[in-house]
């Protein structure tokens, strides 16, 4: 059999199928339909059984996120659903009791492992960006918040925190030797002080405000339907401040529009999170720039994909960026470095 990274990506989907359908076997139903519908770090397929229910399988590679970062968050969607009204998608347990399946197939690689939840209805809110809307997102961040603020998560929780601009243990190559090598004039310079910048603020958040957050509930990880919204995506969740949460979300926003739509978003946003609790200390627009260092490095990590000069491009942009705060005191659009 031809192994797995001399195929072609159909060749690969195929062998992944493979896995998704190993996973599904050990779950109380009969399947009629598997069909995959997004992938990135991940696969998703919508599943149908004959019975007529519809779930979503997400088959995660397990270098990007561990079967403990998916108990965690496991656990914490449990809890929000027994616990609160907020509609997260329900973890659907195997034949045996089991929230994660590890499946295994010929030709297919190893260290993969599988999670079932229920189909959320309705449509991205991407494609419904209205100040409502808008007010809606930010209650629901206050109802995460204020859950999160008082739950004690079990003992097999991940202990991992977001609390500096890197924080999952990916390599920091933004001013290694080898990445300073490709940096134009005055850009490390820059990038230091961006990276001082962002230090000085996690530090200066107040430890108390510590607690269990989403850690990527961009507009298009979640659903409206008839006016609800339904928040998924739970992998990222993580230990981790309030003003971090709303920092990665709102740089999300503001990366598909204006300036003037996005401080009107922004208000509204604020308003609805306002409802449930005051609005977090601190300058959000640093954590977004941190959030900006974070790509920076990724590309670094990743010459084989993006290369010397792109890497070097995306820190002059970032570097300019700054500058444009600096003098100021917002973020000034474009917020991301031009792909040619």
């Amino acid at each position: 059999m031809k192994p797995f990274d001399q195929l072609t990506w159909p060749e690969k989907q195929r062998r992944l199928r493979q896995l998704a359908l190993d996973a599904l076997r050990h779950y109380p139903f009969e399947v009629q339909q598997v069909k995959l519908f997004s992938y990135d770090t991940n696969l998703l397929y919508r599943v149908r059984t004959v019975a007529g229910d519809t779930y979503v399988l997400r088959l995660a590679n397990g270098s990007w996120r561990s079967q403990q970062n998916a108990m965690g968050e496991v656990r914490w969607l449990d809890a929000l659903a027994t616990e609160t009204v907020v509609p997260v998608p329900r973890i659907i347990r195997t034949a045996d009791g089991s929230a994660i399946v590890t499946p295994t197939a010929e030709g297919a690689p190893d260290g993969f492992h599988a999670l079932l939840m229920s189909w959320l209805p309705g449509t991205l809110l991407g494609k419904q960006l209205t100040e409502a809307n808008l007010v809606k997102m930010g209650e629901l961040f206050g109802q995460l918040h204020v859950h999160a603020g008082h739950w004690q998560p079990p003992a097999d929780f991940p202990d991992q925190r977001f609390d500096q601009m890197i924080a999952r243990g990916e390599p920091n190559l933004l001013l290694s030797e080898q990445t300073l090598a490709i940096y134009s004039p005055g850009v490390a310079d820059g990038l230091q002080q961006m990276v001082d910048a962002v230090a000085t603020v996690y530090a200066a958040l107040d430890s108390a405000d510590l607690r269990v957050i989403h850690c990527d509930l961009w507009h298009d990880n979640i659903k409206v339907h008839r006016g609800v919204l339904y928040p998924f995506d739970f992998e990222d969740t993580i230990w981790g401040y309030r003003l971090h949460d709303i920092a990665m979300a709102m740089l999300d926003l503001y990366e598909e529009m204006d300036q003037a739509r996005y401080e009107q978003l922004l208000a509204a946003f604020r308003a609805g999170y306002e409802r449930y609790l005051p609005w977090p200390e601190g300058p959000l627009e640093l954590l977004q720039i941190g959030r900006m260092l974070w790509r920076t490095n990724h590309f670094a990590t990743h010459p084989e994909w993006f290369g010397a000069a792109g890497v070097a491009k995306d820190a002059a942009f970032n570097v300019a960026l700054y500058q444009r705060y600096l003098a100021t005191g917002k973020l000034i659009p474009p917020l991301r470095t031009p792909r040619e």
